[in-house]
């Protein structure tokens, strides 16, 4: 049985109930191997503009919350040219990827602005009764009817081979970074923090921003 629970336990995500301030306010410095730690090996990305993971789950209620704070970020930096933000979605296994297929579908057809956090939402705060992937698709595309999308083309986007290739292609930059659990933040590909790690949300986006200053200037 695919459980809520067993959704939500699967996220591997460590709570940050509680977590407040800013890092930068209670510690100047960010600590390697408290605050952050170092991809190894390194992933290949360019120092300009240096390239900032989002590893979020939609099964990760501690995701949910860390949410607003990433998106007030997003909108800080949209004209920076110094750095590049990448959402990328977790499935931590093949009956997840559905999950990450609907974000993928969302940016296909252009409605991630008015669906990605109410679906979000739904997910983590709604009851479920989901026994198996087939019940979480079904439920899934009666969710997106109920918002105006057609139901066969949403299924068919939901298999598409554009769709099914990025899912891929998030679930191998997640593997790569070395990632356990969310939300997590890549820098550069060398770098990986998080609010478990740092104990702040906002600390974990001082971090990544301190850390992307450190790539570009190549130290």
């Amino acid at each position: 049985m695919i459980s809520r629970r067993f959704l939500i336990a699967s996220a591997a995500a460590v709570s940050a109930t509680g977590f407040s301030g800013s890092l930068l306010a209670a510690a100047p410095t960010p600590v390697l191997g408290k605050d952050y730690i170092e991809v190894r090996p390194p992933l290949e990305f360019p120092k300009e503009p240096v390239v900032i993971h989002d590893f979020f789950a939609y099964t990760c209620p501690h995701c949910l919350t860390f949410a607003p704070v990433m998106h007030k970020f997003e909108e800080s930096i949209k004209d920076n040219k110094h750095i590049k933000l990448v959402h990328n979605p977790v499935s931590w296994n093949d009956d997840l990827n559905i999950f990450s297929n609907v974000y993928f579908a969302f940016v296909a057809l252009d409605r991630l602005g008015d669906l990605h956090m109410d679906f979000w939402n739904w997910v983590i705060r709604t009851e479920h009764n989901w026994s198996t992937v087939a019940d979480i698709e079904k439920d899934i595309v009666a969710w997106g009817v109920d918002r105006g999308l057609d139901k066969d083309k949403f299924t068919q986007l939901l298999h598409s081979f554009s769709v099914v290739s990025k899912t891929r292609q998030s679930n191998r930059m997640w593997k790569n970074y070395g990632v356990d659990s969310t939300p997590s933040v890549g820098v550069g590909g060398r770098y990986l923090t998080a609010p478990h790690l740092v104990g702040t949300r906002q600390g974990t986006i001082d971090t990544a921003l301190w850390l992307a200053d450190k790539i570009r200037e190549g130290k």
